[in-house]
């Protein structure tokens, strides 16, 4: 009987797969899937923007739930065959996660206070400037498609993709490395705060092996920061 080759990569091509996968998920969405406009400015042509049009927020964050989530998972699950739990999506240790979620959404309530108070941040912040008081509410309700697409992506395809290959520490460091260049065109004090951030993510993710509580840790910043623009409490 004559053995056909197959279409699966070996276990060395898969680690390499994965990053390409995040990679060009990346740059889809950080060049043509945005929801505001990132440009260069040369005092003799002016400001040139080098991203596509923005985007209107709810096709951001569908197109983020899309390009960031569902397209690299699925090619998470066939590349390693992992299942959706041991890709992190399941609800791992919740006890520790509940433990994990009581200290990180009132850290994460006071980083959002603290960032809302530098101007950088409020001339980017909400993504959607139309919001008001009256629409905070669905407005972050719609925003945690954006949160949880991207723990999908960096705490669960990348870091739970890679860890077997690569060990917990290594796969941490460059799901957070990868994660941090996604922050290139925000203000430099949330890219600065990414690296620790991400790294901290990677690490309550791989002992509550899950992403899910950073997750919702994740979208409390990014919300409380929104609600605290929104209201003027800066």
């Amino acid at each position: 009987m004559i053995a056909h080759p197959t279409l699966r990569p070996r276990p060395r091509e898969r680690s390499d797969l994965l990053l390409i996968v995040a990679t060009l998920a990346l740059v889809i969405f950080y060049y043509t899937l945005r929801a505001d406009s990132v440009g260069v400015f040369n005092a003799g042509r002016g400001w040139s923007p080098i991203t596509g049009q923005p985007l209107p927020p709810l096709m951001h964050y569908l197109a983020s739930a899309l390009v960031l989530a569902v397209l690299p998972l699925l090619m998470a699950r066939w590349l390693t065959a992992k299942s959706w739990t041991e890709l992190g999506l399941g609800l791992g240790r919740w006890k520790e996660g509940l433990v994990w979620l009581a200290i990180g959404i009132p850290v994460a309530a006071l980083a959002a206070r603290i960032g809302a108070a530098n101007l950088e941040m409020r001339a980017v912040y909400p993504l959607d400037p139309s919001v008001t008081p009256r629409t905070l509410l669905p407005y972050a309700a719609m925003q945690f498609l954006y949160y949880g697409s991207w723990e999908v992506l960096f705490r669960g395809v990348l870091l739970f993709g890679l860890k077997d290959r690569l060990g917990g520490g290594a796969a941490n460091v460059i799901q957070t490395a990868l994660s941090v260049t996604a922050h290139f065109g925000r203000p430099f004090s949330e890219t600065f705060a990414a690296v620790p951030a991400g790294l901290m993510f990677g690490w309550i993710s791989l002992r509550v092996k899950s992403i899910w509580y950073v997750a919702v840790i994740h979208w409390v910043v990014g919300m409380a920061l929104d609600v605290v623009v929104v209201m003027g409490w800066y």
